[in-house]
């Protein structure tokens, strides 16, 4: 059974045909590249697969238990937010639980926080955060990203990186 299967997928921008009848299967241990010159359509798509934009015509099907990331082009922003924040933004709902925990936990406790913090934690229980957060320092520790540094100390090759490990 295939995790991916794109069949006769059609994609055009006015005249400018990108994809037309794109058939594809992928299995488990295949590995694959796209190559083709500037504006051939291998980022539109990989957009595609991942939902981000809609094919004008033909079918993509995932196993439901599959998860689809890419690596972004662009480089992440040099900003105020740490590798950590950046990483676990890459988890969707899950990654945004962390970082509210995260960000809660530097601040001063009162009763409004404390309350906010057991919120927090019963919906990462619920969605198994926790084990998330362990594989998020695992793909870290991987790369020798330091978790706390801010984007905007980090060169370009320390942000692709980054990129990397939010995609993984």
């Amino acid at each position: 059974m295939p995790l991916l299967k794109i069949t006769a997928l059609n994609l055009a921008y006015g005249h400018h045909v990108l994809l037309e009848d794109a058939s594809l299967q992928l299995y488990k241990g295949d590995r694959v590249c796209l190559v083709g010159r500037n504006g051939a359509g291998k980022s539109t798509l990989m957009k595609i697969v991942e939902g981000q934009i809609k094919a004008d015509g033909g079918t993509i099907w995932h196993k439901p238990t599959a998860r689809i990331s890419r690596l972004d082009q662009e480089l992440p922003k040099a900003d105020d937010q740490t590798v950590m924040q950046v990483v676990s933004s890459g988890l969707a709902e899950v990654g945004d639980l962390l970082n509210q925990y995260d960000q809660l936990l530097a601040q001063e406790m009162d009763e409004a926080a404390l309350k906010k913090l057991e919120q927090l934690q019963h919906q990462l229980e619920a969605k198994d955060g926790w084990s998330f957060q362990q594989k998020i320092s695992e793909v870290l520790s991987r790369l020798s990203l330091p978790e706390g540094k801010l984007m905007s100390s980090l060169s370009g090759g320390w942000r692709r990186r980054v990129a990397l490990a939010k995609a993984l």
